[in-house]
């Protein structure tokens, strides 16, 4: 069960274990999104979670006075949709893919019984929980703690990390999210983003080709952080 983790600059620990999500897939209607478009919205019932299988999705925040905040970022195995198990089933993000995605949809209450046939599911998904509440309880800190500046750092740091884990014929981390998304990640504006990518570029520490931010220099950015 992997997510990207902006708070501690890891993946988030997998727990979920493969016969687990096997048995998940096997009751599950399999879905295909393509390229932005919305798996569920905000406000919504929740009937049913997701355990995405292919691609990459991302689950945003809508507040009262119209501004996005990404929440987190999905990659294989993550599983999506976990207000449906709520004593109140209502979606509390908006979810969309990333790129072309392949999730694996299944009821919440197929999902209670399988939680009851396999105690170790229930466990699984309870260590999901608490590891997406200590990157939050991260990310709250960094605000407080941390300059704009540094808040972006890190951010292209975790980001850095996700993708030297890909094979590509390129060995710089290619940074796969717009100025936008970037800005919600850390709680700035888009402005304010660009910027700061603009010095970070003056400084060496990332490159652009065309509308792609390339990271060059890790231990420059690891620098700025107190």
């Amino acid at each position: 069960m992997r997510e990207l983790s902006i708070g501690i600059i890891e993946d988030l620990t997998p727990s979920l274990a493969p016969a687990q999500a096997d048995l998940l897939s096997r009751v599950a209607t399999r879905i295909a999104y393509g390229r932005g478009e919305v798996i569920y919205r905000q406000g919504e019932q929740a009937r049913h979670i997701y355990l995405l299988l292919e691609g990459e999705a991302q689950s945003a925040l809508l507040n009262f006075a119209g501004n996005e905040t990404l929440l987190r970022i999905h990659l294989p195995g993550s599983i999506l949709g976990l207000t449906a198990l709520a004593s109140v089933p209502w979606r509390d993000a908006t979810a969309k893919a990333i790129q072309p995605t392949l999730l694996a949809k299944v009821s919440s209450d197929r999902v209670r019984e399988l939680i009851l046939s396999d105690p170790g599911l229930g466990l699984s998904l309870i260590q999901l929980l608490v590891d997406r509440m200590r990157d939050f309880h991260f990310r709250v800190g960094d605000l407080q703690a941390l300059s704009v500046e540094q808040r972006l750092a890190r951010v292209l740091l975790a980001v850095s990390r996700r993708e030297r884990e890909i094979e590509t014929g390129d060995q710089r981390p290619e940074i796969h999210l717009t100025h936008e998304e970037l800005a919600q990640l850390v709680g700035s504006r888009r402005q304010t983003i660009t910027g700061i990518l603009g010095r970070f570029m003056q400084a060496g520490y990332i490159s652009k080709a065309g509308r792609r931010l390339y990271i060059e220099d890790v231990g420059g950015l690891m620098g700025l952080m107190p």
